[in-house]
């Protein structure tokens, strides 16, 4: 890098970068310490507030940008995407924020190290990411990052920072019927989960497809035929259609979950859910009746309204929870009754000034993503408000 880029990234930080709060607000602390069942408070962010001003300060005296998605670690930190400071960072057990991927100061994305992604990897601290959505344990105790705007994923060291590439190069599609490698192209690929022989499953979101990178390496399409649409419910995955945003410059779209042997996943501009039966291959919906709205709950998943669906997760109930992001709120399914109910948000776009409310009087703007931690409690990226809200459960 030269001196005058350096001197450049400097002053541009030193503008942007507001004055750091010492300490965490002591009520916010107390709220979260003292969190009664079915109620909610702020865990991480300075609230309301949108921004960048460092490392090394308590999570809730620590700006970020539009959270998307958080991954407990058996370390006991707790990993984010903080998507628009374009930096993957963590929180360790004393509440101290830490950056593991990405430049020192984010001003503005990039795809890799200045001099080009090496063969073998860079430190996180050399890596620049452009808009990071989602991350996964991966089966031999690493970080998994969806890159979504480089088009890549990347693994990292929990311990060193180090990170290495697993496949992508930019975007486009190509690579099926081959080894995940470099030249393995994807277009925004947004979500991943992983089954129990280590099968990784992809949303590639403006290829409108799901894409598996198998254990042993090799990458297929396993859903979606590649066109904007709805159909195929009932049929064969390989024939479906999905309705993820596409354009210059789209949301974030799509979620998908691996559990007992289904895949489910959101179709964000469909408003709806779906089942895709891995032993079969047919694909099916679960809820939503494909009308955008917000209704429903108490009553079948089938017959209720969604709008803008995306991250999914199974709780310790054995509910299927998800981000009905623009409704403002959290829904779960009831596998086995097939019923939908909301567990946080009000239905309106907004942010309380209070602390510690019930779940379902809680205001939410465009949450985007959720996780449970080791004790089963909630979080849910309450992602315009540049928050991580916890629900105890």
């Amino acid at each position: 890098m030269n001196l005058n880029f350096s001197t450049k990234i400097a002053a541009l930080a030193a503008l942007l970068a507001p004055l750091a709060c010492e300490d965490p607000p002591a009520d916010l602390d107390r709220h979260c310490r003292d969190l009664q069942p079915g109620h909610t408070c702020t865990w991480a962010g300075l609230k309301g507030e949108v921004g960048y001003n460092g490392d090394g300060q308590h999570r809730l005296a620590t700006l970020i940008n539009e959270p998307q998605d958080l991954l407990f670690l058996p370390d006991g930190s707790a990993w984010f995407t903080d998507f628009n400071n374009f930096l993957i960072r963590r929180i360790l057990p004393d509440g101290t924020v830490e950056t593991m991927v990405g430049m020192a100061d984010p001003i503005f994305p990039g795809d890799g190290p200045f001099t080009g992604i090496p063969p073998g990897g860079a430190p996180g601290d050399e890596w620049m990411l452009n808009h990071p959505t989602n991350l996964l344990l991966t089966p031999d105790g690493g970080v998994l990052v969806v890159a979504w705007h480089n088009h890549k994923l990347l693994r990292v060291d929990p311990t060193s920072g180090f990170v290495q590439l697993v496949c992508g190069g930019g975007a486009g599609f190509a690579g099926d019927g081959e080894l995940a490698s470099p030249q393995t192209l994807f277009r925004q690929l947004q979500d991943a989960t992983y089954d129990d022989a280590g099968n990784l499953y992809i949303v590639d979101q403006q290829n409108g497809r799901v894409r598996m990178l198998a254990a042993d390496g090799m990458v297929s399409t396993i859903a979606g035929d590649g066109t904007i649409g709805t159909l195929g419910d009932g049929g064969p995955a390989l024939e479906a259609q999905f309705s993820w945003a596409r354009g210059s410059n789209p949301n974030p779209s799509g979620g998908i979950l691996f559990h007992e042997g289904k895949l489910y996943i959101a179709d964000t501009e469909a408003a709806t859910i779906r089942a895709l039966d891995l032993s079969t291959g047919v694909i099916d919906r679960l809820a939503g009746t494909g009308e955008p709205g917000d209704s429903g709950d108490d009553g079948p998943a089938l017959e209720a309204r969604l709008r803008g669906p995306r991250d999914l997760e199974i709780g310790p109930d054995g509910d299927l929870y998800f981000a009905d992001t623009d409704n403002g709120k959290v829904r779960a399914i009831d596998l086995e009754a097939g019923i939908i109910r909301t567990v946080v948000g009000t239905g309106a776009l907004g942010l309380d000034e209070a602390e510690g409310q019930p779940a379902l009087e809680t205001t939410l703007r465009r949450p985007f993503g959720i996780a449970f931690d080791p004790e089963g409690d909630l979080y849910v990226m309450d992602s315009l408000n540049s928050r991580i809200v916890k629900v105890a459960l």
